[in-house]
């Protein structure tokens, strides 16, 4: 079958390259190692720009096929508006759940292995690629696409582990062991990164690749999530003065934002593209079905992990808040019946029905930045500057309009105080299952008394994961985590 003629599947022109590519290298053994299923190798590959086309699919392929699992899991878990139960996954996620994770969960190694994988991508073509011989201008796009992915990958691993090793040269060997940077040193390197990314960038893309909207984006939240709130609140202005992303304004129901069929739209700046195929899907879906869910559509898989949402988290919405569509408190089985959900028992279902959908693989592209976030953020980063301000208020008013409820009004908010708890629960209702809960609760302070409240016994240090223990044991310059 040819895959420009695959239906309703969203197909990105570079989507063969980065299909193909997966086969140049898998997860590395080692943070400084690679293996190459393939007969070509570092040695003999790099001679052409269709060379250069393709080692760069895959790195992508390695930053944006990551299973949305473990990073999912380990932000909306631990924030404590949704859990999991049953399926094999629940053993994996309960210890996010009760805050009792160890330095040995696989969570950590993979997410790890992976990330590392994908700065081992970039790092090559950014050695070899200055090297080949080919248009000037596509080459300087390339290397600023590698660059961008590189930075996207420390970020996850900086928000999960805090400051770990910058590796810099795909020319290392297993005996290197490389230490851990300072705060500011790790910040400069990866804020540098994104800046010289954005300077060469496209302003548009293929869906899926860099732009210099999304670098700025990234840059926009980095600074945002170390509280630098000028550089937080520029950036993201700079996003906004591009005039190429907007709301979603396609239906009165802020929920179909995330529908399939509309995600051609200008709020996502930057995604993680998916495709209702094998090895290109996203099963999302069939971990929020109930039992026995009775699918719309397509030939759907229904797993037995249940990923399910607390009452207190859906009754917080405004009735008429669009956005509590996305969640279903009842649904018809496969024998017909109408079925109840009862307390704490809802399912999110924000990533809608793909009806391509063929097993448990759906369509869905996961947003990794959008515009609604761009916009709270600047909202926030400028009340932490100036206190309660129009412009603020009218950010926040952009975003709840779309949801189709009031307008917040200045004279409502008599302190910053008052208003970041606003522009933080504004956030809660905009952003559930995009992987940013643990994020916002941690910038504002509140993520392990949150987690307390929930009578866990959670602790300070706990706002970071463990680095792997295997990597520990690997390692002898690379420093643990505080706590464990």
């Amino acid at each position: 079958m040819k895959l420009n003629n695959i239906k309703n599947m969203k197909m990105k022109p570079y989507y063969i390259l980065l299909l193909l590519s997966l086969t140049l290298g898998g997860c590395g053994k080692d943070v400084l190692e690679e293996d190459v299923y393939s007969s070509l190798g570092v040695s003999n590959y790099f001679k052409n720009a269709d060379d250069a086309e393709a080692i760069l699919n895959a790195t992508y392929a390695s930053e944006q096929r990551r299973p949305f699992r473990d990073y999912f899991i380990m932000s909306d878990v631990t924030s404590g508006t949704l859990y999991d139960r049953a399926g094999g996954l629940e053993a994996l996620a309960k210890s996010f759940e009760t805050f009792s994770w160890g330095a040995t969960h696989s969570f950590f190694s993979g997410i790890w292995a992976r990330h590392y994988t994908t700065i081992y991508r970039a790092n090559l073509v950014l050695d070899k690629v200055p090297e080949i011989d080919f248009d000037e201008n596509r080459k300087k796009q390339i290397l600023a696409e590698a660059t961008f992915l590189r930075a996207s990958a420390y970020v996850i691993l900086k928000d999960l582990f805090g400051p770990v090793p910058i590796i810099t040269t795909s020319n290392t060997s297993a005996d290197d062991r490389p230490s851990r940077p300072t705060k500011e040193a790790f910040d400069k390197f990866v804020t540098d990164d994104f800046k010289a990314a954005a300077e060469v960038l496209p302003v548009t893309a293929d869906r899926g690749r860099a732009t210099k909207g999304a670098a700025l984006s990234q840059l926009a939240k980095y600074y945002l999530n170390n509280k630098d709130w000028a550089n937080a609140a520029d950036y993201a202005k700079q996003v906004i003065d591009l005039n190429v992303y907007h709301l979603f304004d396609g239906s009165a129901d802020r929920s179909e934002l995330f529908n399939p069929l509309n995600e051609d739209n200008s709020e996502f700046i930057y995604i993680r593209p998916r495709l209702a195929v094998a090895g290109l899907g996203d099963n999302y879906i069939s971990h929020a079905a109930p039992p026995s869910y009775r699918w719309k559509g397509g030939n759907k898989e229904n797993y037995a992990t249940q990923f399910k949402t607390y009452s207190s988290y859906y009754d917080s919405f405004a009735d008429n808040d669009t956005r509590k569509n996305a969640f279903i408190t009842e649904y018809y089985n496969t024998s017909g019946n109408l079925v109840q959900l009862g307390k704490d028992d809802i399912r999110n279902f924000k990533f809608k029905e793909d009806f391509t959908a063929t097993g448990a693989n759906s369509g869905n592209d996961f947003p990794v930045i959008r515009y609604a976030d761009i916009l709270l953020s600047r909202a926030e980063a400028l009340n932490e500057l100036n206190g309660p301000n129009v412009e603020s208020i009218s950010l926040v008013n952009q975003v709840r309009e779309k949801a189709g409820i009031a307008d917040l009004s200045l004279a409502d908010f008599e302190g910053k105080d008052i208003l970041r708890t606003a522009i933080f629960q504004e956030r809660l209702w905009e952003f559930p299952a995009e992987e940013l809960q643990r994020q916002d609760l941690i910038r504002q302070g509140i993520f392990i008394q949150k987690a307390k409240d929930r009578g866990l016994a959670a602790q300070d240090f706990q706002v970071l994961f463990p680095i792997p223990q295997s990597e520990i044991d690997k390692n002898s310059n690379l420093t643990q985590n505080d706590g464990y």
